[in-house]
């Protein structure tokens, strides 16, 4: 297995692998099966894909997409200099989740903060099983913090 950032036309299959990331969030939100919207999913791909502050990886087997990393750059509130790099969501298909191929993932993502002088990583999901993943990452030195989420009445 190898993680790279993706290439343009690596598109559809991206897609199509965030899209059985969409399907298993499904599962523990399931007004995103309502919400989503295909051409968002593009242009949130392509902007990670993109620009130097965010990163958009994918995991492969051989020419195969078998997971994802993606994040961010974020800037510490308290001092501008200070650079944090921020997993917005990993994945990886249930035939191909093991703890080395997430290792992969990470060192990956790590490596990328670390060219961005980022001094620290923070993790976060839409909810994908957050039980499994605050485990996981865990299991890989990270330390508990807080995300909360609630809706908003129209």
């Amino acid at each position: 297995m190898i993680v790279r950032k993706i290439l343009p036309q690596e598109m559809d299959a991206t897609i199509n692998l965030f899209n059985y990331y969409v399907d298993q969030a499904v599962e523990s939100i399931p007004s995103i099966s309502e919400e989503y919207d295909e051409n968002s999913v593009l242009e949130f791909i392509r902007l990670y894909a993109t620009h130097n502050e965010y990163v958009w990886m994918n995991a492969y087997e051989g020419q195969r997409p078998i997971g994802l990393i993606a994040g961010c750059v974020t800037q510490c509130p308290w001092n501008k200099d200070i650079f944090h790099g921020h997993i917005d969501m990993v994945f990886l298909l249930e035939s191909h989740r093991n703890l080395d191929n997430f290792r992969s993932l990470l060192d990956a993502f790590t490596a990328w903060a670390k060219a961005n002088k980022c001094t620290k990583l923070t993790a976060g999901d839409i909810g994908i099983d957050p039980a499994r993943l605050k485990k996981l990452y865990e299991h890989f030195g990270f330390k508990e913090a807080l995300l909360m989420v609630k809706e908003l009445p129209e």
